[in-house]
């Protein structure tokens, strides 16, 4: 498929030499005014898929919702360091710093408007449409609307709300690595999208091995996670903990054995954005919140210390390792107790649906933990609607048949 003059033009600003064929369908259906779900790997250039169009579109203004306030202002930053126009509003911010960017949106000069979907509460769409033709809504990390769990976020269910409370309504973009089939209705309705364009990329990553090993106690727990730290080079380790607590307590046991090597990330952090994106620390221990989307490039290793509250959730998590294509490892502690503490942790869920909806999904997770015969792989790509149908050869289960 030929590149338009318009998609080359905003590739050299964004400096961009080449597009994957894959990635230039949505690209298009986006131009088209079409409103586009892209379900893809990590790494696989999903930002691209809305930057390239925003660009063109210099005369309208795209608002991107991020669910974390690292990745917003990475992205932000990239982009002003290519003198396009970008900013963001968030809590972090002076009231000076936060007029600034009010009187730039005001003034039309914003291309790209990042924000965190609890923002969207303030009225902010209602009151930049005053000024601007809002082009663009792009909602990343949209499995956000279906999934409950550290990484839920209750705004993520009224974007649709106020997309429709514009005068003018704008194209609407979808994007995540992890939305199982029987989602994508709700996501569709909870976002007002239109129409849509689907578009799926094989979920499959070739350069990354699936491990999980299973434990009997908390002691024998941290023993293996130290043990696996250990074993494995790697440039930057993630190691995800189902509760703030368990990663505070997990951080301050490895920052004994890796003194001043070791980060801790969760909600409660504040102002740790640079020193996450830094790579002065090797290790960095933290919640699901840091599974979606944050851009480091280097981690070769993910280690989920308890068990996942789901198989889409499990494999978000791992796809932060080998972003640029290195050999990367994900390993799985399996400790039977982690079943009873999620079930715990998703009884505080009201609604009756969601709630039998996630313990499903917590039955198969245990179900994939304690299979030892089915390719990790396989059944992860089958549960998000992959047609993978390969054993991959090297996870632990295939492994044992070798």
């Amino acid at each position: 498929m030929k590149l338009k003059p318009s998609v080359k033009e905003a590739m050299k600003q964004l400096n961009i030499d080449k597009l994957k064929q894959n990635q230039i369908e949505p690209i298009n259906a986006i131009l088209d005014k079409h409103d586009t779900m892209v379900i893809a790997p990590t790494s696989y250039g999903k930002s691209l898929l809305y930057q390239i169009p925003a660009v063109i579109q210099k005369k309208k203004l795209t608002v991107v919702i991020e669910p974390l306030l690292a990745l917003i202002h990475d992205q932000v930053k990239k982009l002003q360091q290519r003198n396009i126009s970008a900013a963001y509003l968030d809590s972090t911010q002076t009231h000076k710093e936060q007029d600034i960017v009010k009187a730039d949106l005001r003034n039309r000069k914003v291309q790209l408007f990042y924000i965190a979907p609890e923002r969207l509460e303030t009225g902010i769409l209602s009151q930049i449409e005053k000024n601007n033709e809002i082009g663009m809504v792009v909602v990343d990390e949209c499995h956000c609307v279906a999934t409950w769990g550290n990484g839920f976020r209750e705004a993520y269910l009224t974007i649709g709300e106020h997309i429709e409370g514009l005068k003018k309504r704008p194209v609407v973009v979808a994007l995540s690595a992890s939305i199982p089939p029987e989602n994508r209705p709700q996501i569709i309705e909870h976002l007002s999208m239109e129409k849509v364009k689907t578009f799926e990329m094989s979920l499959y990553r070739s350069n990354l091995r699936f491990m999980k090993r299973t434990v009997s106690s908390r002691k024998e727990q941290l023993h293996e996670l130290k043990r696996s730290l250990k074993k494995y080079d790697k440039s930057r380790a993630i190691v995800f903990c189902a509760t703030k607590h368990i990663a505070e307590s997990v951080g301050e046991v490895l920052e004994k054995v890796y003194p001043d090597d070791v980060i801790i990330y969760h909600s409660r952090k504040k102002g740790q954005e640079q020193e996450l994106l830094s790579g002065k620390k090797s290790i960095i221990v933290a919640t699901s919140a840091l599974s979606m989307g944050v851009d480091m490039r280097d981690v070769d290793l993910v280690i989920h210390y308890n068990m996942p509250l789901s198989l889409p959730d499990y494999y978000q998590m791992a796809g932060r390792a080998g972003r640029e294509g290195q050999k990367a490892r994900s390993i799985l502690l399996y400790n039977p107790d982690d079943y009873d503490l999620n079930r715990v942790l998703l009884g505080d869920i009201d609604d009756r649906k969601v709630k039998k909806t996630m313990l499903n999904r917590l039955d198969a997770m245990k179900e994939f933990c304690e299979d030892s015969k089915e390719c990790m792989v396989k059944t992860v790509l089958q549960a998000l609607g992959d047609t993978y149908d390969h054993k991959c050869r090297y996870c632990t289960n295939c492994q044992k048949e070798r």
